[in-house]
């Protein structure tokens, strides 16, 4: 066993939006490591919280429904907690776009509400929390790494990043302890495939599982970094275990990398069936699209010892079984 695993052993883990894709991957494994785990999650419609996600674990976890802005239940789930990871968020870029009041509403507003809510019953909480990539935008210069200029291209990056900043400054405030891990594209088990709102290379594979046409826009040339929910799983817990990481931001990078078009065909390939055409760029689409994804994860790597394990092929394979064995509980 690995020095850092000992942690979890009997640690008090509190995990925002834990009923959805990499909450209840994350609530999984914290289980069997011996955590004593708590989930906070609105079950927003459409945001992918989904109860069979807990399935294998529900009777071993609490779980309060109810949003980050609600201060009294969030202070009752956050109260004596070791650890949080902050997940819950409005993850569709081209929502925040549509409607920006409901996506700072939703991601600026509540995640302040929520820090308050530590900040009043739990004030030097350990938070591991979830950025994103796309904090980042369009970049000039790759690869990406900490140090990169902020370029957010969307509401919700910016919101994304907004929030990042409001967590280090409660640092300042009441003595948080924060991390924030800068997520990259992720897919596995458990995520929602009703909509390619967010987590697009899920649904992709429903569409190919289904023998539908997958729409590539552009040339589809763009490099993409593809990390299986596994791999992310255990770069989150090594951030929450480790004291080192306190105060700190990191990138992510995925153990392959692959132009978006080649990420279609290998669906295609693991299902068995599908197709695809290119069309051009929708205005909308284009707008927010960040191009090249190469990221520099050398600060992650060297403070945690993470690396990631799985590659794209077998990462498909076991995404692609799930779903087939599973499929009425996400169609």
């Amino acid at each position: 066993m690995d020095s850092w695993t000992e942690f979890y052993q009997g640690c008090r883990v509190l995990i925002t939006g834990g009923l959805g894709f990499l909450g209840s991957n994350l609530a999984i494994r914290l289980v069997e490591m011996g955590a004593d785990v708590t989930i906070l999650d609105g079950l927003l419609e459409g945001m992918g919280g989904n109860w069979f996600n807990i399935q294998p674990i529900r009777d071993r976890v609490e779980v309060f429904v109810a949003p980050l802005s609600d201060e009294k239940t969030a202070e009752a789930a956050s109260k004596n907690q070791d650890l949080i990871f902050n997940i819950a968020m409005q993850p569709s870029h081209l929502i925040s776009m549509e409607r920006p009041l409901y996506d700072i509403e939703t991601n600026v507003v509540s995640q302040v509400r929520f820090l308050e809510s530590l900040r009043r019953v739990n004030p030097r909480a350990r938070v591991v929390y979830v950025g994103s990539r796309a904090q980042f935008g369009r970049v000039d210069r790759l690869p990406i790494s900490e140090e990169t200029p902020l370029n957010p291209r969307d509401v919700y990056a910016v919101s994304k990043q907004a929030v990042e900043w409001y967590h280090l400054q409660y640092q300042t405030i009441c003595g948080l302890r924060v991390t924030s891990l800068r997520l990259g594209n992720t897919y596995g088990p458990r995520h929602q495939m009703h909509h390619a709102q967010y987590g697009v290379q899920n649904y992709l594979i429903r569409l190919a599982m289904e023998d539908q046409e997958i729409v590539v826009y552009g040339d589809g040339r763009q490099w993409r970094e593809l990390i299986y929910i596994d791999d992310t799983v255990d770069a989150l817990l090594r951030l929450g275990a480790m004291d080192r990481c306190v105060g700190e931001i990191y990138c992510i990078g995925a153990k392959e990398r692959v132009r978006f078009v080649e990420l279609v065909q290998a669906i295609i390939r693991t299902c068995g069936s599908g197709r695809y055409r290119h069309e051009p760029w929708p205005k909308d689409r284009e707008a927010i699209e960040v191009g090249d994804v190469i990221t520099d994860d050398t600060k992650l790597r060297t403070h945690t010892g993470w690396s990631p394990t799985v590659s794209l092929e077998e990462g498909l394979r076991r995404t692609v079984a799930f779903y087939q064995e599973h499929r009425g509980h996400y169609w």
